[in-house]
């Protein structure tokens, strides 16, 4: 759990939502004043495989979307999850665009 430092109390807590600390968003949803504090959206960092296995099938993801193969035949031939191939694509466009901004 992330720690932080209410937005409500100021004092540091286990995060919950909102930038509230956990017993400050419980009392505020409680007492229906949460609206008070706006939805905290940050964009969430890409995620980027570290095991070698991992590696690995981002190879073959990068090797099957140069070969032009459906998604379907991608998500055959990598046995992973819709939702784990969308990690994939977003972690091959990540390496794409470093390595293009390296060449540069």
């Amino acid at each position: 759990m992330t720690t932080v430092t209410c937005a409500c109390c100021g004092k540091p807590g286990t995060h919950k939502a909102r930038g509230l600390t956990t017993a400050c968003y419980t009392r505020h949803r409680v007492h229906h004043t949460l609206d008070r504090y706006p939805r905290t959206l940050g964009i969430a960092p890409i995620w980027v495989p570290v095991t070698a296995s991992a590696r690995r099938l981002l190879a073959q993801y990068a090797a099957l979307v140069a070969a032009k193969a459906t998604p379907a035949r991608i998500r055959w031939e990598l046995s992973l999850s819709a939702r784990q191939i969308q990690r994939y694509a977003a972690a091959h466009r990540h390496t794409q665009t470093t390595e293009r901004s390296a060449a540069a």
